[in-house]
């Protein structure tokens, strides 16, 4: 089981994720272009991030609330559509965190 819908840099949530950072100083223009910072406080260029889900990941939202509305729920698309629940962070950094969870998609119960 997977969260039915893919967030990426270029969706209206990102780029709305983008613009916060942006605002924040987390992002910046340099002579070799776009860079961020990830969560290893390191700067590395904009093509290199990935959406993360902030400040719960997508797994715990579901097994804990989504998966009690179902997968194609109102309810789960509006969080996952929220830009509130994402920052930017390094693949690298975002898909190691998300194997150290250990813990799987819950079948819907719904």
């Amino acid at each position: 089981m997977s969260l039915v819908y893919f967030r990426c840099k270029k969706s209206k949530t990102g780029k709305e994720v983008i613009q916060r950072l942006r605002d924040k100083g987390k992002i910046k223009n340099t002579r070799k272009g776009e860079v961020f910072q990830a969560s290893d406080g390191e700067w590395y260029p904009l093509s290199e991030a990935d959406m993360a889900h902030e400040p719960m990941d997508a797994v715990k939202y579901w097994n804990t609330t989504g998966r009690k509305h179902g997968a194609k729920s109102k309810e789960v698309r509006e969080w996952m559509l929220d830009s509130n629940n994402y920052t930017l962070d390094h693949y690298s950094l975002n898909r190691s965190a998300g194997a150290k969870l250990k813990e799987g998609y819950k079948p819907p119960s719904k």
